[in-house]
């Protein structure tokens, strides 16, 4: 279900910038995500269970990381549930603030998320569906903050763009998406942009990712999708999630000559890491037709 997209890329960009442990720790394990060094990920994860084993930050970096392992090595039912356990215990004690602050309910919609594309790729899709209501508050409540900060700003783009299109390519739900707060495409894609240029390097990269799947998914516009992968692949030139997407659009839009340059070069880039694992290459080298 498309609507489920809004969802689906949010869980990497958790954010913790009002947690009284060092900021450094969480940054540090966001470099290596994004940069693909998961080995390096899991020893800051380790460091914060050590260190701060019930803090929200150990327990939402811990379902993150889990969420990660959970896509790319098999979907393997023990990376699920314990991503889930600490997803739902962060989202439990978050919930139960008396006033939540916008980086609250930014984290809650982190949280919810792992879980619901988790659900999505195991195709319980009946259960992200009903799950989905649970969220929708908080979409309301980041419409209403969006001039606030970045993180509701990019929330509140996510929810304008992806709720239209989903009552455009889903006919059969769309009287239920009528009980939820409207959107606005040209909006959505406005916040999103604006939110590429935000200080925050996790909002930063990914309204840059979702603006790429945007114009390649359902925007249809090449030039634009290829300018955006470009510039995260600028950043981040050996994620490997990214450049297995940008090569999936470059494939659809029949642009044969750039698909093989990048097929090649990622090609490489897989069989070189000495960070992956052996179910984690083959996962990447059948996203890229090898």
């Amino acid at each position: 279900m498309k609507f489920t997209v809004l969802l689906i890329f949010l869980y990497i960009s958790v954010s913790f910038t009002a947690f009284p442990q060092p900021a450094s720790l969480a940054k540090s394990y966001f470099d290596a995500v994004f940069s693909g060094n998961y080995p390096q990920a899991e020893k800051i994860l380790i460091t914060l269970k050590n260190n701060y084993p019930e803090s929200i930050k150990t327990k939402l970096i811990t379902a993150n990381f889990y969420g990660i392992m959970f896509e790319i090595s098999g979907k393997e039912d023990k990376h699920f549930f314990i991503s889930k356990k600490y997803a739902d215990e962060a989202v439990k004690e978050l919930i139960r603030k008396k006033k939540m602050t916008n980086d609250d309910v930014f984290r809650i919609i982190s949280a919810k998320s792992i879980i619901l594309k988790m659900e999505t790729q195991r195709k319980n899709y009946l259960k992200v569906a009903r799950d989905m209501q649970s969220v929708i508050k908080y979409f309301e409540y980041a419409l209403k903050h969006e001039n606030e900060d970045d993180k509701m700003k990019f929330i509140s783009g996510m929810y304008n763009y992806y709720i239209e299109t989903a009552k455009e390519d889903y006919p059969l739900i769309y009287p239920v998406l009528l009980f939820y707060p409207s959107g606005n495409k040209k909006r959505g894609l406005k916040l999103m942009k604006e939110c590429t240029n935000s200080e925050d390097n996790n909002i930063s990269v990914r309204s840059l990712l979702q603006l790429s799947l945007i114009y390649s998914r359902d925007e249809k516009k090449a030039e634009l999708f290829r300018f955006y992968f470009e510039k995260l692949l600028k950043k981040y030139p050996d994620n490997l999630i990214y450049r297995t997407e940008y090569i999936t659009a470059l494939k659809k839009y029949g642009l044969r000559k750039e698909y093989e340059t990048q097929q090649k070069k990622t090609e490489s880039i897989i069989k070189k890491n000495i960070f992956l694992t052996d179910t984690q290459k083959q996962y990447f080298l059948k996203k890229i037709d090898i």
